[in-house]
This record gives C-alpha cells, structure tokens and sequence, in this order.
C-alpha cells in the first residue's frame, strides 16, 4: 500500500480518472433499452474498488470495524449491519426508480451511502459517482458538460457537506428529507449545462 503522501493523492486522482471512466461505461450500458437498470451491491462494490485501488488493503469490500465520519454529528451504524442497510438503499431506488424524480434518487443515495459509511475510505468518493450515475440514468441520457457534479463537489465540499448534514439531522428522527442535497444537485447540474452553452458561444 501507498505510505508516501503524495504518491497517495496521485493515486487518489489517476483511480478518480478510472471510477469516471466506468460510470460513462455504464451509463452507456443502461441506456440500452434491452438493458434495465437496477441497482445492485456489486455496483457499489466496484466503484469502491477503483476509488481505493492501490491505496487500501481491501478494496472492494464492506468495513469491519466502527465508523466514524470526521467533524459529523453523525455516528454510522455497527459493521455487521452494513451489508442489510445498503441492500435496503438498492431496494429504495429500485422499487422507487419510476415514482421518485431523478433529484430525488441521485440526492437519496449520496446521502445514504454516506450515513451507512459502509467502507474504510472512499465513501465520499463513491456516493459522489453513484449518484451521478442514476441521475444520468434516470433522466436518460449521459449529461453533456466540462464539469461533471461529481468534480464540482471534489472541488469545493461547502454545500455538500452541509446537505449531508442536513439530511443527518432530519433521519435522526425517522425522517427521510434529502431536499437540501436535491437543491444543490439541481444548481450544480445547471452549472454543468451552462458550461455546454459557453462552449458554444465561443469563438
């Protein structure tokens, strides 16, 4: 494994490159109407594994041990729960894919992904490109632009973390409320189609 700072950060951006590279992929896959979407662990469990490729010693898999998230209130679920908690997740989307909006499943996820903390590392990371990956899917379409969402928040996690903040507050009393991180995905989204237009208006 990586010990040298950064060779680390290195590695974090050249497996960022690859996690990216395999969402297009599969949206790309999906879009294929004999293809239907459904969201399943091994999804989930593979965009971990490139986000940490090379850089944790079990890439791939759920955490073992205790979670706790740095600066949060927020205190993850046990780790013999894990695998029940992201099923649930897949669940929720799947069962929600034509009743729910596309804000509200790419917000639902990139939130709780991160509560559940399934992971040792690249929760954040994972949640980012997941939920970029139904967004584009729900909507039908691979999403045109230069700055994709999931680079937006890596730039500046401001709004990003106050969402999840947010959403943590509201499930610590059995509410589901991922309004906040659906408003920031819908002004990101705008910058990322304004980037389109910009494009095409230069010279």
């Amino acid at each position: 494994m990586i010990s040298d700072p950064a060779d680390r950060a290195r590695r974090e951006v050249e497996n960022g490159f690859r996690q990216f590279a395999h969402c297009l992929e599969l949206i790309d896959y999906y879009l294929d109407p004999e293809r239907p979407f459904a969201l399943r662990e091994t999804t989930i469990l593979e965009f971990q594994r490139l986000a940490v490729d090379g850089i944790e010693p079990d890439p791939g898999r759920y955490r073992t041990l205790p979670a706790g998230i740095t600066g949060s209130r927020h205190t993850p679920p046990p780790a013999f729960t894990v695998a029940e908690h992201v099923r649930r997740m897949c669940d929720y989307v799947n069962d929600n894919w034509h009743d729910r909006t596309a804000f509200h499943l790419s917000a639902y996820v990139m939130w709780r992904l991160n509560w559940i903390h399934p992971f040792s590392d690249g929760n954040g990371r994972t949640s980012r490109i997941l939920s970029y990956l139904l967004l584009c899917l729900r909507l039908g379409y691979r999403l045109p632009g230069t700055l994709a969402i999931p680079h937006q928040i890596e730039a500046d996690k401001t709004h990003y973390i106050a969402a999840l903040e947010e959403s943590d507050s509201a499930a610590s009393g059995d509410l589901v409320d991922v309004g906040p991180m659906e408003a920031m995905l819908k002004a990101m989204l705008a910058k990322q189609l304004l980037s389109v237009i910009e494009a095409a208006e230069a010279r």
